[in-house]
């Protein structure tokens, strides 16, 4: 079972560039994080990036005036949806590094956690948790250096700067990193892993249209043949590959017409949307099952869940959800991105819960889960300062 995306932006790949930035953490429409300065805004899309700046909370998205029961002179009452329950989970905060700022990208069957932890000195490094404990994996020479992805024999993908600060996708194997390269581009990420695959994005422009989607086999490496644009984000035992092709620079005249897809052995199949222009895989398990995002017809943000065949909508009271991972037994989690809430759906047909908070922790963020049902992702806190944590739902 593979379920990862985390989506990065030109120069900014390991979203750390700066000094103390948070890493990146998947970005998604409508849970967007803080633009930096340089960013150009626009109406909410979905961007693939991360920025360095910490996640806040996303303006609301607008969605149809709910309808309620006539009122005596006819005219109709809003009614509030039903709070949504909370999942009976425990929540357990990961060590870090310098005691504050730490995030989590994937966990597998064994129950290791890699993720990416702050340094002292304010830069960022690749780590794993064993056993609850936190270990630093280390760069190819650079400052910063961020895990993605862990695959069930224990290898770890992701990227690292050397010692000139170009980013390069990596694997970590027996705690050794291993230069996986630029792979053609100025500068290279890889998302995941399964088997003896990696994916990943390489970037031959600093710009979203720059970016190239590429899956490596030992040694032999292919670049997707899908329209500019392109992101590989997650990959199964069988070689499934889920992508999104389309991102365009934000100063791009031409509509967004992103669109999700998966890939096998050279096979390119869209995967439609939900009634709207564009779509976002995320997520895809060893059955072939996709989890993303869409825009629907009436203009909604929604999560979707693709069989293999059909896109169907997941039902949730969230304003922009995001399914963000499932695994094989059909449990999907993401996040309410106007909330800023961690969330699952129990099974593709559930309705969606959320996962709860740890004391004093403001949002929450779920990123993967394993076949185990073992979710990890990031709850924020803003005291002393406004810091993530990496933690384990169980």
């Amino acid at each position: 079972m593979r379920t990862r995306t985390a989506l990065a932006t030109g120069g900014v790949v390991l979203g750390m560039l700066l000094a103390g930035a948070a890493p990146a953490v998947a970005s998604r429409p409508d849970d967007r994080p803080t633009p930096r300065p340089t960013e150009k805004t626009r109406p909410p899309r979905p961007k693939p990036t991360a920025s360095p700046s910490p996640t806040s909370t996303p303006p609301p998205t607008t969605t149809p005036s709910p309808t309620g029961t006539p009122s005596p002179t006819g005219s109709p009452t809003a009614t509030t949806p039903a709070p949504m329950p909370t999942a009976d989970r425990t929540v357990v905060v990961l060590p870090s590094l310098d005691g504050l700022s730490t995030s989590a990208s994937d966990v597998n069957g064994p129950g290791v956690v890699v993720g990416s932890a702050r340094l002292a000195n304010g830069y960022w490094h690749a780590v794993r948790w064993v056993d609850g404990r936190i270990e630093d994996l280390g760069t190819l020479g650079g400052l910063n250096s961020q895990a993605e992805a862990i695959d069930e024999q224990g290898r770890i993908v992701g990227t690292s700067q050397d010692a000139t600060g170009a980013s390069h996708a990596v694997a970590w194997v027996d705690g050794q990193i291993q230069d996986l390269g630029l792979t053609g581009g100025i500068f290279s990420i890889a998302y995941d892993t399964a088997g003896d695959r990696v994916v990943g994005v390489y970037n031959v422009t600093d710009s979203f249209s720059g970016r190239r989607a590429f899956v490596r086999t030992g040694d032999t490496e292919v670049t997707i043949d899908v329209p500019p644009g392109a992101s590989a984000t997650a990959v199964n035992e069988a070689g499934m590959v889920a992508g999104t092709h389309g991102w365009q620079d934000w100063d791009d005249p031409a509509p967004d017409d992103y669109q999700a897809f998966v890939w096998q052995d050279g096979v390119t199949r869209p995967l439609g949307t939900l009634g709207g222009a564009t779509s976002t895989a995320n997520g895809i398990n060893d059955l072939g099952q996709v989890v993303g995002t869409s825009w629907t017809s009436d203009g909604v943000f929604a999560a979707f869940f693709w069989d293999g065949s059909t896109m169907r909508r997941l039902a949730t009271t969230a304003v922009s959800p995001t399914a963000q991972a499932i695994n094989d037994s059909g449990l999907v989690i993401g996040t309410e991105g106007h909330g800023d809430r961690a969330m699952i759906w129990p099974d593709p047909s559930a309705s969606s819960q959320l996962l709860p908070l740890p004391s004093g922790a403001v949002g929450s963020r779920a990123i993967n889960v394993n076949d185990q049902g073992v979710i990890v992702g990031q709850v924020d806190y803003l005291s002393p300062s406004w810091h993530g944590r990496a933690v384990v739902w169980r």
